[in-house]
């Protein structure tokens, strides 16, 4: 059975050292069973432990926060696994390139096949909701029903994959994306692919 919590950890340092994050910012997540292991409030991704992931129940949401205080963002990410009972991770982060689109009210559609490959769904902005709000938890958990990220403007981005090694790759792919739709716009030549030349059906 794998430690989830020290996976956890493992990918929180793959995540800063790619610069998805600074400081204290952002914060993971993965289920087991019927319960999710968060990152703790004030803990950076650069340095956490094993002992650093809090439990929380899904059904109840009641957190287990006995060595740090708990996430301002338990609700966020519980909206994403009540969404979907195929989300096994959730990976919120500060992106510069991610926010940059989020700002501005961009939707992430399939700049590249890579992206599509990864990513499997556009990526549409949130608007603007106050950090470890009901309302943002609320509008995330509406994203997550029909997408696998979504842009939170002003603020940062969210994926989620059927384990944290797909939400980590996803986290990456959403910015490797938005870096190359920032500077193709840039250049007077941005272009998307469109479901029909991807072979995608729609629903």
């Amino acid at each position: 059975m794998k430690d989830i919590r020290k996976e956890l950890a493992e990918y929180g340092r793959k995540i800063f050292a790619r610069k998805l994050v600074i400081g204290a910012g952002g914060n993971i997540s993965a289920r087991n069973g019927n319960k999710i292991y968060i990152k703790a409030s004030g803990i950076s991704l650069e340095d956490s432990r094993p002992s650093d992931y809090n439990e929380v129940d899904l059904k109840t949401g009641k957190a287990v926060c006995l060595n740090r205080p708990c996430s301002i963002e338990i609700p966020m990410h519980l909206a994403c696994y009540k969404a979907r009972p195929d989300v096994g991770a959730v990976v919120h982060t500060h992106p510069v390139y991610g926010t940059i689109l989020g700002a501005i009210g961009a939707r992430l559609g399939y700049i590249s096949y890579e992206f599509m490959f990864t990513m499997k769904s556009e990526v549409p902005t949130i608007n603007y909701r106050s950090a470890g709000s009901v309302a943002l938890a609320s509008e995330v958990g509406k994203a997550i029903k029909k997408y696998n990220g979504a842009l939170l403007r002003n603020h940062g981005a969210i994926v989620v994959g059927k384990d944290i090694k797909e939400a980590y790759e996803r986290a990456l792919a959403l910015e490797r994306a938005a870096k190359v739709y920032i500077f193709s716009s840039l250049a007077g030549k941005m272009s998307l692919i469109s479901e029909k030349e991807l072979g995608l059906s729609k629903h």
